[in-house]
């Protein structure tokens, strides 16, 4: 402990971490705890299934009078006690609940399991949602949640979607209507349960809602059920933006994407109003560089390890000042073999001997695949990248045109 740390009534986030550890510890938590630095949380248990994320506890911690204190770690490390889940499922199927998962979660643990030459548990063990989040299980009692794995299945012997049923009429049994009017018309779900976001699995709940015939429906983070109808401009504008201040203020991001009901079932949708298409856009590349971003060290760690010599492309973000909107771009030089993201536009870079003389040549994405797709392997893994190994020739960077930035 430092000398500041002694004395300061604010600890440092690193601090903050051990605290809480400390805390949960005395509590009777008796499971592996990492604290993750860079992303400021906790992986709890061998695979790091379950995730406390520290930036609301700190805030709320660092407010709260000393004596008050402990209330506030009570409150945060209170679902840090693990219970096991039962090998019969006939006891466990009662405490099921679904869970709507950023699909970049599931990548982190598979990195990190990749890292540390340990299995994968949760592969097998969701549903595919949509291009940005999946579905998985969790086993929810009063003290405790942990997600169910692949083995829990095997041990069950019972299916990922059988499962999933219970869990659906769960999460309807608990599920009233409860809504309030956020302006412009749109409503908000507030159950305040750590279920909002899932109740986008019962589509008779948006018609509920009273937004109409045609509803649509966003669930930016994990307590979040927005819903407003699709004719309703200003409306889906107004989530657009209550949504990246919900990623900004509480974490816990789960879906950057808009959905509609279609045939009972709930489905990605594009606003037909190009602005408030472009909006949303801006959006989906906010959450993207969270992603990127996160996922950049565990990749060089991976590679570091494998003794790769491949270079981690920053997905790099950029805001116009007219429009306030994002844009993305990444940078493929010459001769690097490089681990490229997917963005709007990519920086095509020639060194030269001095930095006056390198050459760049920023293009679409959909440009730099018309000439170069044969150069670029999609691996595996969310959000998506491509390896590169060769650089496009000067007649193919000739052939597409250049844009200005």
């Amino acid at each position: 402990m430092g000398i500041f740390d002694f004395f300061s009534s604010t600890p440092s986030t690193k601090k903050f971490g051990q605290i809480v550890i400390d805390f949960a510890r005395r509590q009777g938590v008796d499971q592996l705890i990492r604290f993750d630095e860079a992303d400021f949380r906790l992986l709890v248990g061998e695979n790091g299934s379950h995730v406390l994320n520290l930036h609301n506890a700190y805030r709320d911690y660092c407010a709260s009078p000393k004596k008050q204190r402990d209330t506030v770690l009570l409150k945060y490390t209170a679902g840090l006690k693990l219970e096991g889940i039962p090998d019969d499922f006939a006891s466990a199927k009662a405490h099921l609940m679904p869970s709507v998962k950023p699909r970049g979660q599931g990548e982190y643990l598979r990195l990190t399991s990749l890292i540390q030459d340990k299995p994968m548990s949760y592969d097998e063990a969701s549903l595919n949602f949509s291009d940005d989040a999946v579905l998985m299980l969790a086993y929810d009692t009063e003290h405790s949640m942990a997600l169910v794995n692949r083995s829990n299945f095997e041990t069950w012997g019972v299916s990922v979607q059988d499962a999933m049923d219970v869990a659906l009429g769960n999460l309807r049994d608990r599920t009233a209507d409860k809504f309030v009017e956020l302006g412009v018309g749109v409503v908000a779900g507030v159950w305040d349960d750590a279920y909002d976001s899932s109740r986008i699995l019962l589509p008779d709940l948006a018609y509920r809602a009273n937004c109409g015939s045609d509803p649509v429906i966003m669930v930016p983070t994990r307590g979040r059920f927005l819903v407003t109808p699709a004719s309703n401009k200003a409306g889906l504008f107004f989530m657009i933006v209550y949504a990246q201040e919900c990623a900004e203020k509480e974490g816990r991001t789960v879906s950057a994407h808009m959905y509609k009901i279609k045939n009972g079932q709930v489905v990605s949708y594009t606003p037909e109003d190009t602005d408030v298409a472009a909006s949303l856009k801006s959006l989906q590349t906010y959450y993207l560089a969270e992603d990127y971003g996160s996922q950049k060290d565990l990749l060089e760690a991976l590679y570091e390890k494998n003794k790769a010599d491949v270079f981690v492309a920053t997905f790099t973000v950029f805001k116009n000042k007219q429009t306030g909107l994002l844009t993305s771009l990444c940078t493929w030089t010459q001769s690097v073999v490089t681990l490229l993201p997917k963005t709007d536009l990519v920086a095509l870079l020639i060194p030269g001997e001095s930095e006056s003389e390198h050459r760049t040549k920023i293009i679409t994405w959909d440009a730099a695949m018309s000439i170069a797709a044969d150069l670029m392997q999609e691996v595996e893994g969310y959000p998506a990248r491509y390896l590169v190994k060769n650089f496009p020739t000067a007649e193919q960077l000739n052939s597409v045109a250049e844009t200005p930035l």
